[in-house]
């Protein structure tokens, strides 16, 4: 294949649907909340929560690509606000933020509560109807318990002024911050969690094989489980992704970019073993990587490992999914 018809076929890879339980359930109860407003004006919030590459900012991105801006004689309809909240979040880089996305010319300009009044003209305006926070535990990351207080409460009042449905998306320790602010933690109290491993029915590592199946779907060449057999190629998929579907993903797409650039028949065990050594750790060989025959089967989670847990109290839960 010449370098046009592989970057095609990566670029389409890429902009695949990632269709996971998890997934699926937080865009229905997102979409029922616009549903809800719509038929009735009554703005119900929502707290999703997950890890680091399980699929937030993607479905922040599905929502966004689904209710796109568009353009009437007298102005530009914003039916979904997507707000990335910036690092170690303030009350002024908040509403700047906002504003920047709402087009206003002179974010910076103003008070902080000149520019809260303009942020809510301006979703007024824009007609917005949903509002979708990713990255919102770096609200908690700055400072202490009273500066949450301070930016959550500040939060809340734009949220009761707007009165739209909100989202709040982040990693688990945003929940700190709704443990301070329990005006906040009332209206966030209905929450989902974006993670595999949930199902009553289905172990973590066969939700991981339906997933890496579902997505291999989509390629230009077959998948095969090599000797292990399908479910030891699961077990072996989830020492590899520790669980997160967008490690899963990356694993598939360099898998097919090595397949396309060797010709290889078929993504199998073989070339799974060099992409997870170049995408996914560079250290991960031998016994190191799930996808070699000597692997030792355990959580790539110690010290330098590619799922190292951030504090001791973490390690005790870290990569420890139902199996």
């Amino acid at each position: 294949m010449n370098d046009l018809g592989l970057f095609d076929a990566l670029r389409r890879f890429d902009e695949e649907y990632i269709p996971f339980p998890p997934f699926e359930a937080a865009a229905k109860m997102i979409e029922d909340n616009l549903s809800i407003y719509r038929e009735t004006g009554i703005a119900q919030h929502l707290l999703i929560l997950g890890e680091s590459g399980t699929g937030k900012s993607s479905l922040c991105f599905w929502i966004t690509q689904k209710y796109q801006r568009f353009s009437l004689p007298d102005r530009e309809v914003l039916p979904v606000l997507y707000v990335a909240v910036p690092p170690a979040a303030t009350i002024a880089s908040m509403v700047e933020v906002i504003l920047q996305r709402l087009g206003d010319p002179s974010p910076t300009t103003g008070t902080a509560s000149a520019k809260t009044a303009r942020s809510v003209l301006l979703c007024r305006a824009c007609r917005v109807e949903l509002i979708l926070l990713d990255e919102a535990q770096h609200i908690h990351d700055r400072g202490l318990a009273t500066t949450h207080y301070m930016v959550g409460d500040w939060l809340k009042s734009l949220i009761d002024q707007i009165g739209i449905p909100t989202v709040f998306l982040g990693l688990p320790r945003l929940e700190q911050l709704l443990r301070v602010n329990e005006q906040l933690r009332r209206r966030f109290s209905r929450r989902i969690r974006m993670a595999l491993g949930q199902s009553d029915s289905e172990t973590i590592h066969n939700e991981c094989l339906q997933l890496f199946i579902s997505l291999g779907a989509c390629l230009p060449v077959p998948l095969s489980s090599g000797g292990y057999g399908w479910d030891e190629l699961g077990t072996r998929l989830y020492y590899a992704s520790n669980g997160r579907v967008s490690y899963i993903k990356k694993l598939l797409a360099c898998a097919l970019k090595r397949c396309l650039e060797t010709q290889s028949s078929e993504i199998g065990p073989e070339i799974l073993e060099k992409a997870f050594t170049d995408e996914l750790w560079w250290e991960g060989i031998g016994k190191l990587n799930p996808f070699n025959p000597g692997f030792e089967f355990r959580h790539l989670d110690r010290g330098n490992e590619p799922f190292e847990c951030s504090s001791p109290k973490a390690n005790r839960s870290c990569g420890r999914k139902k199996s």
